[in-house]
């Protein structure tokens, strides 16, 4: 019988991540099975769902998880009944952390091995769970360079810094590109984001057009947001004259970040996908007042933006844009203009891009990210069993 691997993905994201390594691990070991919970592009790389995360109620935010128990609950229900059932070799759970840190304990008791890829920000807060990690996780397959030394400071050292997921798609996009007088705005895959943060965006984005008549704008949005939707939202906020000077599209992010000038980011993934690109951005925070009331309470972080972690300061941060038009439309114009804040932007944007690219070499080479997390699935689960499952 072959290598038995149940994965854990419980997003969006998590489903592109781990359905890329389903493929690779596929590459390694033709006869490898897996099972667990995922959406259609892992199931299309191979996976056998249990669980479609798509259907659920899989949510991110501190009011969506609320209204989406009972989905999550089923979904965990069924994810230990296969571990226990399955006894797989390994378990490879991505991000999801709540969810994927109380199966990692399953798994552990089942005598599963436990590999996280794209393990919780704990370095954010709730540090507290690296006594879970330590507890129930084997191996970290870190995406940031500087959580394989936060990991080792708190007493776990099984860590591997793979890189980040991001750079596979985006190897060939390097060099000097031609930027036009347009700006990416990037309000998010939610819908209560688009409606918290689109109107904003595009009330600046007039205020600036109106002394600068040619500048051009594009919204990007998630595969699953209908444009139509979104255009309705925003007829509501500005004229038909700003209406007409915008665009909308779906992928090819970084391709459109590249042959921009600026972008309004929200806090997130898309920030790094700006680093990537080297666009100078001004990054929003999204969240509900209850959220943010959480995040500044409890979050250690002085800054939230990705790329302002991995290097202070980088980007501007703005958290209440729905009360504060002016002040994302001041940053904006700032990002925008030629001069030494926008000079300095493009240097720091340029290193983090540089250490996203960056990984750590191990005995087994592999060309991407995706490839790397294969091998550590491989290595590990051809490794000495468990204690629980040699009994």
């Amino acid at each position: 019988m072959g290598l038995r691997v149940v994965i854990s993905a419980g997003e969006v994201s998590g489903d592109q991540h781990l359905a890329r390594v389903v493929r690779s691990l596929k590459a390694l070991d033709p006869s490898v099975e897996v099972r667990g919970m995922g959406g259609k592009e892992c199931r299309e790389a191979g996976a056998e769902l249990v669980v479609d995360c798509y259907k659920s109620g899989a949510a991110m935010g501190f009011l969506e998880l609320f209204r989406s128990f009972r989905g999550i609950f089923s979904s965990f229900s069924a994810m230990s009944s296969l571990v226990r059932s399955w006894k797989p070799h390994l378990v490879l759970l991505a991000d999801y952390p709540d969810f994927n840190l109380r199966l990692a304990k399953v798994a552990k008791a089942a005598g599963s091995k436990v590999l996280y890829y794209i393990p919780p920000k704990v370095w954010a807060w709730r540090s507290g769970r690296v006594e879970a990690i330590k507890r129930s996780v084997d191996h970290i397959a870190a995406i940031f360079p500087f959580e394989k030394e936060w990991y080792q400071q708190h007493g776990f050292n099984a860590v591997t810094y793979v890189g980040h997921p991001l750079t596979d798609q985006n190897k060939a996009n390097t060099g000097e590109c031609t930027r036009a007088d347009r700006i990416v705005l990037m309000p998010g895959s939610r819908k209560f984001e688009i409606e918290r943060m689109l109107l904003p965006m595009l009330r600046a984005f007039e205020r600036i057009r109106a002394a600068q008549p040619g500048l051009q704008a594009v919204v990007m949005l998630a595969d699953n947001m209908s444009q139509e939707w979104a255009k309705s939202c925003a007829a509501t906020a500005v004229s038909p004259e700003t209406m007409s000077a915008i665009s909308w599209k779906k992928g090819g992010v970084i391709e459109e970040m590249r042959h921009a000038r600026a972008g309004i980011l929200k806090s997130g993934t898309c920030n790094l996908e700006g680093a990537i690109a080297e666009l100078p951005f001004v990054s929003v925070y999204s969240g509900s007042l209850l959220a943010k009331m959480i995040v500044l309470t409890f979050v250690k972080l002085k800054e939230y933006s990705p790329v302002n972690i991995m290097k202070a300061g980088t980007v501007p941060e703005l958290m209440r844009v729905r009360q504060n038009t002016a002040e994302l439309e001041r940053e904006l114009l700032r990002v925008l203009q030629d001069g030494p804040v926008r000079e300095k932007m493009i240097s720091d944007l340029r290193d983090v891009r540089t250490a996203l690219f960056s990984f750590e070499s191990s005995g087994r080479q592999a060309e991407d990210v995706a490839g790397r997390v294969a091998a550590l699935v491989t290595e590990m689960a051809q490794g000495p069993q468990t204690e629980a499952a040699a009994n």
